[in-house]
């Protein structure tokens, strides 16, 4: 898969002779435990659609290297503050098991926060709800640091978009997005995540939480980075 993609350099790093977004530097922040197989059918899709658009980008891949429960927003939290080192300034989260259909989704900071993956096969193709950013959304600098990037205490599956969307309207921020026949993503079968039982709880006092939850109280074990050649990968304990 490495070969076919020869305009890579590096860290999974490509910059355009001509951008379609000049003075934009993008940043794809992929969350990940051992899912491998999807990881790989999503780099084997991500490449090729992002070299069409003409887009300098870099693909960070967060891997959870302890086994305490899967920690998706603090993973995007240390993903960004990596990429903010590298001078990006447009930032997408990914997860890792949506596929995108079509190369006319547009990985740039038209809007932000832009939701793009409004459009899922699993629930037909429709939004289920006009709140929601979870899966693949894109951020700038300014308005992700306004709602102070994501909670840090979500662990385990469910909550952490909850609490981003809350964020959101907290701070008198609109959500954008592609219209449907656009914005189509297919969602690979997995296993699903141990439920976050206390979501419901930690989601009562999201409008104020964010405050000094997120960015502001970022805190790791260890981390370490290595570049492959189709991405970086940081690995982090907590």
């Amino acid at each position: 898969m490495v070969h076919q993609f020869h305009w890579l350099q590096n860290g999974g790093y490509y910059k355009p002779a001509y951008s379609c977004f000049p003075n934009q530097k993008v940043a794809i922040i992929i969350p990940f435990r051992n899912r491998e197989y999807h990881l790989r059918i999503l780099l084997n899709n991500l490449h090729p659609m992002l070299y069409h658009q003409q887009i300098e980008y870099s693909v960070f891949v967060l891997q959870q290297a302890d086994k305490k429960g899967f920690n998706k927003g603090k993973l995007c939290n240390i993903g960004y503050t990596q990429a903010i080192k590298r001078n990006h300034t447009c930032f997408v989260f990914h997860d890792v098991d949506l596929i995108p259909e079509n190369d006319k989704i547009l990985y740039g900071c038209a809007q932000s926060p832009m939701h793009l993956s409004r459009a899922i096969d699993k629930f037909g193709y429709r939004l289920p709800d006009n709140k929601l950013i979870g899966g693949v959304s894109v951020w700038r600098r300014k308005e992700f640091e306004i709602v102070n990037g994501w909670s840090n205490l979500f662990t385990n599956w469910g909550g952490e978009d909850d609490d981003m969307s809350y964020r959101i309207m907290a701070n008198g921020l609109s959500i954008y997005r592609f219209k449907n026949s656009v914005a189509r993503y297919k969602m690979l079968s997995h296993k699903q995540e141990t439920v976050n039982t206390k979501r419901y709880t930690l989601l009562e006092d999201s409008h104020l939480r964010y405050k000094k939850d997120g960015l502001s109280s970022l805190s790791y074990t260890d981390l370490n980075t290595t570049e492959y050649s189709l991405f970086t990968k940081v690995s982090v304990i907590f």
